[in-house]
């Protein structure tokens, strides 16, 4: 930058005016911005600055005006003319003031000057060069095909020649353009092939490994203001695997057992693609890793042989995809020791698929090395022993079931063990067809009144479903097949219309099925009879009272024959007035909003279509709220109040079970008389029951349970063949059970007795059942826990 100052003079008739002059040059960039200076200072405090114009060129017009010659020149007027558009704006708070233009347009290029106006003082003109640098485009590497390189290139094969040109355009003054490696200085020979383009072209005869991902940059540069405009190429070299080797492995290996493989492959670049293979098949190795560091590449994978690998051969294989040929393996062969390779497999004697009463032979193939020291059956999971009795026969690795029931339907397995560990097959499952039975759990009671007609729902089970449904009516004097009935959709349910006309057409409905297996054995057997308004509830007992809560529970009595609702009328003790009325399907009872420390009086019954029962009366109390104490005393009597209730209650429960165990003796003894008068032989249903004497069969796999005195358990066999409730206690003294007619003597002994009662409806002369469902790890059965009320 330079500088020079000027004095003129010019006379003008009687007044001479000088001017001051100032000479600069700036240099700008295109698109940069640029301030160019103007000195408005004036020489006396008590001068400024008139007028600021700024003129371009020759331009006789300025090209921006400041005017000031009315006021003050900080409140003065801007503005600027076309050329400048919107980019100009004079900054008079700095020193000295500035012209700043932004952007810079290659335009305004040229000369400025500044001419200043004072009050007083003369006139002050400050002269400006300003030159505008264009700087170059970006450079354009291509390679011998004229493709544009930018960025990533290739890949090249290591040893194969590179031919790289760079040109640019633009640029004012004309720029160098030369060739970097990285920061170090490759090529600097550029020539112009015309006034717009600049080249330089470098020539690589052969690439080599250390060219792998080296930058190159072709660098073009006019001024040494901006950065200069580059572009860059990185190099991208195919590399063949110079080694491969499978560096861990377990050998012998054992079958089903699980191996860590590695293989390390060195040398390639891009990273070798590794693959594994057994024999001529690619394995797997999805549940690995692949690790690259540098030009090392490690494959890792869990491995599982099976028994047929056993003397296959294992390789890993290293190869550089993008180079033909490249491909470099490491192998052993496989040594594999196993566990028994176990299948089960099942035939009958039946040509048209198992049936009842058919022989199922299993076969248990064993493939092991070495051979099995042991070889288990299994039925749903649980282990199967033998068992003549059950027809379970069992011989080394084969297993015969002889008259196949309907509870063998299920799967079946075989396992093997030798040293290697344990083998187990696929599980099978056993499908044993059937003709129609009962299923359990239906409505078996119905009452009526004359002249009305009601739906009786027969549900069966049968495996194939093409059921078809028969009824039949059975009284003492009247038998007849017409009842009208439907099926539903899904093939196992049939519904009954039927009317009652005259007393004669109460009785037993029987309904069985047929169907591609054979006739139904025992039919289900619904009773008819007279309806009735329900029995009073029983065994009403108070539970979990609070101040303001109490819970009632009864025992339902006989229905009547119809749908039954249980009702409970709470009435205050003291004013009789009825406080609330609660309804259930079941005699539970959750009394609320009662109010602490008052005596209630409460009326339950049941009520069904023909009317109510009789009401059971109870009397209880909710507890009353916590009286405030305080001091020692207060402590005291509480302490002694709940000490005094609990002995209480302890002595009032020892002599409740002392008379509980005298009643039932009582009772029991006059119910014995009472069986042993009834003949159940009589009984025109009793030939559909079974006896005790039939149940005899069922899979012996888990022992039962044993329960105590007070709680039974159920045991419901699922074969509706083989129907029975099983009772485990420990009878005190020989108890009889009366189910429907039949009469069972139980006699007690030192360790825990069972019972077994044909499925029916059990109502003990001395006890009334509170079913609850249960489990039972037994494939063969469910649970049911009965509590005994006295």
């Amino acid at each position: 930058m330079s500088r020079f100052t000027l004095d003129i003079c010019v006379r003008c008739q009687q007044f001479t005016l000088c001017f001051i002059t100032a000479s600069i040059l700036y240099t700008a960039v295109v698109r940069g911005k640029v301030a160019l200076p103007c000195d408005i200072s004036s020489p006396s405090t008590d001068d400024s600055a008139a007028l600021i114009l700024w003129y371009k060129d020759d331009s006789a017009q300025p090209i921006y005006t400041l005017d000031s010659r009315r006021g003050n020149v900080d409140q003065a007027h801007q503005s600027s003319g076309p050329q400048l558009e919107n980019r100009a704006y004079f900054n008079m708070i700095n020193r000295p003031a500035f012209l700043q233009l932004d952007p810079v347009k290659e335009e305004d290029a040229g000369e400025y000057r500044c001419r200043v106006d004072f009050h007083k003082a003369r006139t002050v003109n400050t002269v400006i060069t300003l030159k505008v640098i264009v700087p170059p485009r970006e450079p354009l590497i291509v390679d011998e095909n004229g493709q544009q390189l930018k960025g990533l290139v290739g890949p090249f094969n290591e040893g194969q020649s590179l031919t790289l040109t760079c040109s640019v355009t633009g640029g004012k003054p004309r720029p160098s353009l030369t060739w970097w490696r990285d920061y170090t200085l490759l090529d600097d020979n550029y020539t112009f092939c015309s006034d717009e383009i600049v080249e330089n072209r470098i020539f690589i005869p052969e690439l080599e490994r250390e060219d792998f991902r080296v930058v190159l940059t072709c660098q073009a540069s006019n001024n040494n203001i901006t950065i200069p405009a580059s572009t860059t190429v990185t190099l991208k070299l195919n590399l063949k695997p110079s080694s491969v080797e499978i560096t861990s492995s377990q050998r012998p290996m054992s079958a089903n057992r699980e191996v860590k493989l590695t293989c390390v492959a060195r040398g390639s670049r891009p990273p070798a693609t590794l693959t594994w293979w057994k024999g001529s098949e690619k394995v797997d190795t999805s549940n690995g890793s692949v690790v690259t560091e540098g030009e090392t590449t490690t494959s890792t994978f869990t491995f599982l042989p099976t028994v047929e690998d056993n003397g296959k051969y294992l390789a890993c294989r290293a190869e550089n995809t993008k180079i033909p040929g490249s491909g470099i393996e490491d192998s052993f062969n496989m040594e594999v020791r196993y566990s028994p390779k176990v299948s089960l497999r099942v035939t009958s004697n039946s040509k048209n698929g198992l049936q009842e009463g058919d022989d199922a032979t299993f076969g248990c193939d064993i493939k092991a090395n070495p051979w099995v020291y042991k070889i288990k059956w299994y039925f749903n999971g649980v282990e199967l022993f033998g068992n003549s009795s059950l027809g379970v026969l069992i011989s080394s690795q084969s297993m015969v079931v002889q008259n196949v029931k309907r509870r063998f339907r299920g799967l079946f397995s075989c396992s093997a063990t030798n040293s290697e560990g344990l083998g187990t097959s696929d599980e099978i499952f056993l499908k044993v067809k059937y003709s129609p039975v009962c299923q359990p759990g239906q409505k078996l009671n119905y009452g009526a009144i004359h002249l009305e007609t009601i739906q009786v729902q027969c549900k069966l089970d049968s495996d194939p479903n093409d059921i078809t449904f028969y009824w039949r009516f059975n009284s003492s004097t009247k038998v007849t097949d017409n009842i009208p009935h439907s099926v539903s959709g899904n093939k196992y349910e049939s519904t009954a219309s039927y009317t009652i006309e005259t007393d004669e057409d109460y009785g037993t409905l029987l309904c069985w099925g047929e169907n591609k297996i054979g006739i139904q054995k025992d039919p289900c057997i619904f009773k008819v009879m007279h309806a009735e308004p329900p029995d009073p509830v029983e065994n009403c007992s108070v539970f979990n009272r609070t101040t303001q809560q109490i819970l009632i529970k009864c025992l339902e009595g006989f229905d009547g024959g119809l749908d039954q609702t249980f009702l409970v009328e709470v009435y205050k003790k003291e004013s009789r007035a009825l406080h609330s009325k609660v309804s259930s399907p079941v005699p539970v009872f959750p009394l609320n909003n009662l109010t602490p420390g008052s005596f209630y009086t409460l009326l339950v019954y049941a009520v069904n279509r023909r009317g109510r029962s009789s009401a059971v009366t109870l009397t209880t109390s909710t507890i009353r709220l916590a009286e405030k104490l305080t001091g020692e005393k207060a402590g005291m009597f509480v302490s002694s109040s709940i000490l005094a209730v609990f002995i209480g209650a302890t002595v009032a429960l020892i002599l409740l079970v002392l008379i509980l165990i005298v009643v039932v003796k009582i009772r029991k003894k006059r119910i014995l008389k009472v069986q042993q008068e009834n003949d159940p032989a009589n009984k025109p249903e009793a030939s559909l029951k079974k006896t005790v004497s039939d149940v005899t069969e069922g899979p012996d796999i888990i022992p039962a349970k044993n329960m105590s005195m007070d709680i039974y358990l159920a045991c419901y066999d699922n074969d509706p063949d083989q129907k029975f409730f099983q009772f485990h206690a420990t009878p005190s003294s020989t108890r009889s059970y009366s189910t429907d007619g039949e009469l069972l003597d139980i006699t007690p002994s030192s360790s825990k007795g069972t019972i077994y009662m044909p499925e029916m409806s059990y109502r003990s002369p001395i006890h009334k059942s509170d079913i609850r469902s249960g489990n039972l790890t037994s494939p063969y059965a469910s649970l049911c826990f009965f509590r005994l009320f006295t």
